[in-house]
């Protein structure tokens, strides 16, 4: 019977806590890195956009119709002037998180600032996504980052991707709890302190972590 990796964490959802955090985490010489997403508009905002274009499409403007669409199909993983990040998510080992709760633009800028300082190696799987919302927010890039999703796949390589899929979860859910694919129904939450959403991102990080370790033992091993 497998024993899966237990993982704790800490939150700060306000402006001071979250500075005293950030200060905390400089001294890290290695941190993972992860943030959850969100549209910049509601759960109210697209489903009236998608009830205009079901009753009214032919009412609408050009300009009109246009923005329904955008709003209507809007979500976590839209371009990154239509998203807001939610949850920042710091892996401090394969056992440790910290979360930091953005609740407003300013402080997504002032930690995506702080990302782009942070002077420590930053682990991130599909890098890709995650660091083109912090170059959105700073026009800056992380001085030193690592993207696990892209040293994994030279690892796995092969020409049918079945045989190579590189998906966090995929490579690491055997590690953790297995209840970590179901703990999230919607990235729609409301309660950004939801205990389930904040294991589920706790897990996120240290998975990341817990996956470049094991990478950089393979690369040893094989050296």
């Amino acid at each position: 019977m497998n024993k899966h990796i237990n993982v704790t964490y800490k939150v700060y959802a306000n402006n001071y806590s979250i500075k005293k955090a950030l200060d905390n985490l400089s001294s890290s010489k290695i941190l993972s890195y992860d943030c959850e997403t969100q549209s910049v508009y509601s759960i109210e905002e697209k489903a009236e956009a998608k009830e205009l274009l079901k009753c009214c499409t032919d009412e609408l403007s050009t300009e009109n119709r246009r923005l329904s669409k955008l709003v209507a199909k809007s979500s976590g993983l839209s371009n990154p002037r239509l998203v807001k990040i939610t949850h920042f998510l710091f892996g401090l080992s394969e056992t440790e998180s910290v979360i930091l709760i953005s609740n407003n633009y300013k402080t997504e800028v002032m930690i995506c600032d702080w990302i782009c300082n942070f002077e420590g190696k930053l682990l991130v799987h599909n890098s890709i996504f995650d660091i083109s919302l912090v170059y959105s927010r700073v026009h800056r890039f992380p001085k030193d980052l690592e993207d696990t999703q892209l040293l994994a796949k030279t690892l796995v390589n092969h020409t049918q991707n079945w045989h190579s899929r590189v998906g966090l979860k995929h490579l690491m859910g055997s590690h953790f709890d297995p209840r970590w694919t179901a703990l999230v129904e919607t990235y729609d939450i409301v309660d950004y302190k939801n205990p389930n959403f904040l294991m589920y991102c706790a897990i996120d990080a240290a998975a990341t972590f817990k996956l470049w370790n094991q990478l950089q033992e393979h690369l040893d091993e094989t050296s």
